[in-house]
């Protein structure tokens, strides 16, 4: 692409983030939302530029300790890579200096106390416990990591050098670039040196900082082949230009980034693993809110990007939410004890905080991935399309049963694609069609074709305006389609008809499997087979 070309479009995908606004009053808690006012208001900046490097600190606080737990074998860790874009002279620096005084201020703490301690007199500056780190090589990362408790904080003024470093193509860092995949999942890390082999069993690197807008848009308009775009998070909030006469200094009454800091890592630091679920409102909204994900996920068949894009976004959700409700409560928390020190009277919550996701941060999750997502896709390509190329007309088939009696009605002839009108009648199969679902799977053929569906009544019914026949065989088409979708087979063409080939028990994915537990379809009835008499 020609620089004027690329040019053009970074301004043209930046301009239409920056149209994506957060509504602010869903995405944090009242407190947390008057703490970013207040800093973000003393420098000019946008709020954007405290509250997602204040999401990564956070989780960087929480530690190798904290997990979120999703469902029985499914749980996440207190890992997230949330970046701003923004461009030179758009105050990210006084930004990123108001946390990291905050993060310098309670390291400088932890070292004074390890140094103070009499088991410690000899210590060198290696040995003295580290919360982040601006540049490193891996070798450097994995040390740092291993001496302060397997974690730590990546912390950066400009990320495009890390990014750098680990491109594909460019000698070692293909190995890198595997292991900084690999740490978004809290895994282990073994990683050998002259002297030995020092290993982690699990890791927390969390990531913060800024990035150049045209960096960014470039790496989007990458083939994501290894998944590691789909592990970034990016913001790209619009220019705040503000007078000087229009800062406002921070309030007496409001806590200092070290306040909040010390309440979330004294939550986690030494009370062994910690494990967040969600209270029972909030895993019905948060079920909801990643089965919804799911379903924006299949209604882009072609972009493998996006794709992994929402994929990737049911863990991040989860995580956002847990990191929420901790921010949350521990701002609030620190409102409270700086009040306190100007008012004796004022009431001191000691049980202020729980390791169990309230609605609140549920719902601030959802509109906080709902946000970031946006951002992304506004910064990709357009979403990539295949055209449907349809299969040349062939002499109709004579076999005749079950799954195939139908193409020798003048009713498959007219068979097209099924219109959106059509499809819109399925789009909550999974939800409300389980009857016809499990009509269909357990029907006793592996392949049945749309007009016998239609015939048979396989399918819920789906009248259009103008049309007194609600099972038409562009509706079955539809229908099959969708339930393809679910995972349970695939449509094959049989001349102009199509045609719904089973997935084999064997091959169904865990989805698939669960929905079939959803609608009391046992495996011997989904593998049932039955004779052209028994049909």
């Amino acid at each position: 692409m020609a620089l004027s070309s690329m040019a053009s479009t970074v301004k043209a995908r930046t301009s239409a983030a920056q149209k994506i606004l957060p509504d602010w009053s869903q995405m944090c808690g009242e407190k947390t939302l008057e703490f970013i006012t207040d800093l973000s208001d003393s420098i000019g900046c946008p709020k954007e530029f405290l509250f997602f490097p204040l999401l990564s600190c956070t989780a960087g606080f929480m530690g190798v300790n904290a997990k979120v737990e999703i469902n029985e074998g499914w749980t996440e860790p207190a890992i997230l890579w949330v970046i701003v874009c923004a461009r030179k002279g758009e105050a990210k620096s006084p930004a990123g200096r108001i946390l990291k005084r905050g993060i310098d201020a309670l390291e400088s703490q932890l070292r004074n106390e390890y140094k103070e301690d009499p088991e410690h007199q000899n210590c060198t500056e290696d040995d003295l416990p580290r919360l982040t780190v601006s540049h490193f090589s891996f070798e450097k990362l994995h040390h740092v990591m291993k001496n302060n408790g397997k974690q730590v904080l990546g912390f950066f003024d400009e990320l495009t050098l890390l990014y750098e470093t680990i491109q594909h193509g460019k000698g070692k860092s293909a190995v890198d670039r595997k292991i900084f995949l690999s740490l978004n999942g809290g895994d282990s890390w073994d990683r050998a040196f002259q002297n030995g082999t020092s290993s982690m069993d699990r890791t927390c690197l969390n990531i913060a900082g800024f990035i150049q807008p045209t960096y960014v848009v470039e790496l989007l308009s990458q083939n994501d082949i290894d998944g590691f775009l789909d592990r970034q998070l990016f913001s790209c909030p619009p220019e705040r230009d503000c007078y000087i006469k229009e800062m406002t200094p921070v309030p007496d009454t409001t806590p200092r980034p070290l306040d909040i800091f010390s309440l979330i890592r004294g939550l986690h630091i030494d009370a062994g693993d910690v494990t967040y679920t969600f209270e029972e409102d909030a895993n019905d909204a948060a079920v909801e809110y990643m089965d919804s994900l799911i379903d924006r996920k299949r209604a882009i068949p072609d972009d493998e990007n996006r794709r992994g894009v929402l994929s990737k976004a049911k863990g991040q959700f989860a995580r956002i939410a847990m990191v929420l409700h901790v921010l949350n409560h521990s701002v609030h928390q620190a409102f409270d004890l700086n009040r306190a020190e100007f008012n004796p009277n004022v009431e001191l919550n000691d049980q202020w905080h729980s390791t169990h996701i309230d609605l609140q941060s549920v719902n601030n999750a959802k509109a906080v991935m709902d946000y970031l997502i946006s951002q992304k896709f506004a910064l990709m390509p357009p979403e990539v399309r295949i055209p449907v190329v349809q299969a040349p007309s062939i002499p109709k088939p004579t076999r005749c049963h079950a799954g195939y009696d139908e193409l020798n009605n003048d009713n498959a002839d007219q068979e097209n694609d099924p219109p959106a009108a059509f499809s819109a009648h399925f789009e909550n199969l999974a939800y409300s069609g389980g009857k016809y679902i499990k009509k269909l799977v357990t029907h006793g053929r592996e392949h049945l074709g749309a007009s016998y569906v239609a015939q048979r009544h396989l399918m819920p019914s789906a009248r259009t305006p103008g049309s007194s026949n609600p099972y038409k065989v562009e509706a079955a088409h539809a229908y099959i389609q969708k339930v393809c979708e679910l995972g349970f087979g695939s449509i094959e063409r049989k001349g102009r008809c199509a045609v719904f080939a089973k997935r084999k028990y064997e091959d169904l994915p865990d989805a698939a499997r669960n929905l079939l537990v959803k609608f009391n379809v046992s495996e011997q009835e989904y593998k049932k087979q039955k004779t052209c008499e028994q049909l």
